[in-house]
């Protein structure tokens, strides 16, 4: 499993952030300590029902544990959600919520990001390990994502339309060099044992494309003649106008998809958009059980 430094698709932003205690005390404020979380939450207990539950009030009902919660407002940083490996800290960001205060959030979405940052910490502290075993479940999950989302435009209409089978292959090998950093020959072959697809004629263009990049991800559909003519700035804006800008890390990053499935998954909350099961139910709730696990 591959975790990745930064996202292109969010101007550079990095994964995690790396702040000493005295650094990140300059974004902190004093209303949204860990009693304060525990305070807000205690109050919604019985309400909040998800399989997260348990795990989550263990740790926001420990003195010890929840100091790992680490609420801050950083201008700078687009994302709600990090890790800073010099704290163990799992990270809120309140910018992109437009709040001060977490009294002003939504009790629910206070929870979501936490079960956010929690799975967030699982993943990229590499405790908890997604299996390369899986990435059968996310290409067909994305492969109905991408086919839903940008079909139409592309004709990409119906389970038989002709370019399916080759962006089915190409999403594969994706996220089997992007995921789980596979290369070469290796890639190609593994890729088309997801995606049954007679890719050899189509194996010089093949080459010249890095598949750990989502940059050439994209290059490869538009010039492979699946979505002729897709720019990254097409692919970035579509995606954020439809889903919000937490999508856009999760195309990019391991440890980001399977946090961003979870999170969407938690009632009453709006971190993430509930409807990402639409996409494909079935592989949604495959993925949803590989997170499960974590808690």
């Amino acid at each position: 499993m591959i975790v990745k430094d930064s996202f292109k698709l969010v101007s550079r932003t990095p994964n995690v952030i790396k702040l000493s205690e005295s650094a990140l005390r300059a974004y902190y404020n004093e209303e949204n300590s860990p009693r304060h979380v525990f305070a807000i939450l205690e109050l919604k207990k019985k309400s909040i029902t998800h399989f997260t539950n348990k795990k989550i009030f263990e740790i926001v009902s420990n003195i010890k544990k929840r100091e790992s919660i680490q609420i801050v407002t950083i201008d700078s940083y687009p994302l709600p959600v990090t890790y800073n490996p010099p704290t163990k800290g799992l990270i809120i960001n309140l910018k992109p919520f437009d709040v001060s205060e977490i009294s002003n959030m939504n009790p629910n979405d206070l929870y979501a990001a936490i079960v956010y940052a929690y799975s967030l910490q699982q993943l990229v502290t590499k405790k908890y390990k997604i299996s390369e075993s899986y990435a059968k479940i996310i290409v067909n999950y994305l492969l109905s994502f991408f086919v839903q989302i940008f079909g139409k435009e592309f004709g990409l209409v119906g389970i038989y339309a002709s370019g399916i089978p080759k962006l089915k292959f190409l999403v594969a090998c994706y996220i089997l060099a992007s995921f789980f950093g596979q290369k070469g020959d290796k890639l190609f072959f593994n890729a088309s044992k997801i995606a049954p697809y007679l890719y050899q004629s189509d194996m010089d263009q093949l080459k010249k494309y890095d598949f750990m990049k989502i940059e050439d991800f994209i290059k490869s559909v538009s010039d492979l003649k699946v979505m002729p003519g897709l720019t990254i700035t097409q692919f970035t804006s579509k995606l954020y106008r439809f889903f919000g800008i937490n999508i856009l890390p999760a195309m990019e990053d391991c440890s980001r998809f399977f946090s961003v499935i979870l999170t969407s998954s938690i009632p009453g909350a709006g971190v993430v958009p509930r409807y990402l099961v639409k996409y494909n139910e079935k592989e949604y709730f495959k993925l949803l059980e590989i997170s499960r696990r974590m808690f």
